[in-house]
């Protein structure tokens, strides 16, 4: 995510990589995610657009703006983040099976399962609720905003990195307090507040102990 915040703001002349999928980041040994693959990447000058006649880059990720203007600018880049943003949270590709012959898109996916369920339905399974619940409202909230279909109303890459970094201070406070309410007691059970924003501890038992909020509401 900074990687693509430093080709929009800090080079000069800006940089659209114009091919950001999660093929394209690849995990350094010390688990740092680098961007990788700048075949399609366009040097901008004063200008903050590209004409081109041909949508270029890979289906699934792909600004749809493209198909109406022919104009690239460095939200094509922040949509097709907001994908590789959903696809982490889901575990699910770019086009998602709903049937044996219909296929719809991640965000719309995403968007009806929450219209018509719980957070849990599309948080990868392999987490086993391993998460707090606050920060993944939050990061579904945002990649939703990075694929809107109007460009100006999706977020600068410095937002989103900033709203990312909120994030993970909710994700890193959640598993500090579950370590510790872990090592403070024998016995005690330690689940993730499905659709709150608390720890519950109960003692096998079954006597409750007071709930500890924390984090603001989403």
């Amino acid at each position: 995510m900074t990687g693509l915040e430093y080709l929009h703001i800090a080079c000069k002349p800006q940089l659209i990589h114009r091919d950001v999928k999660s093929r394209n980041i690849l995990l350094a040994t010390d688990l740092v995610a680098k961007i990788a693959d700048f075949g399609l990447t366009k040097v901008f000058g004063d200008s903050k657009t590209h004409i081109t006649t041909e949508p270029v880059g890979t289906f699934g990720y792909l600004d749809p703006e493209y198909f109406r203007s022919f104009r690239v600018t460095e939200k094509s880049d922040v949509f097709s983040f907001g994908v590789v943003l959903l696809e982490l949270i889901t575990g699910s590709l770019p086009v998602v099976p709903i049937s044996d012959n219909m296929r719809i898109h991640i965000g719309e996916w995403v968007q009806q399962s929450l219209d018509h369920g719980t957070m849990e339905n599309i948080v990868d399974s392999k987490m086993g609720g391993d998460y707090d619940i606050n920060s993944v409202r939050k990061a579904v909230a945002l990649a939703l905003h990075c694929k809107r279909e109007v460009s100006r109303e999706r977020p600068a890459m410095a937002e989103v990195v900033m709203q990312l970094k909120e994030c993970l201070v909710l994700e890193n406070r959640w598993d500090r307090m579950r370590r510790n309410l872990g090592s403070n007691g024998d016995g005690l059970t330690l689940t993730c507040a499905r659709e709150g924003s608390a720890l519950e501890a109960e003692e096998e038992q079954g006597e409750e102990i007071e709930a500890v909020a924390y984090g603001p509401a989403m």
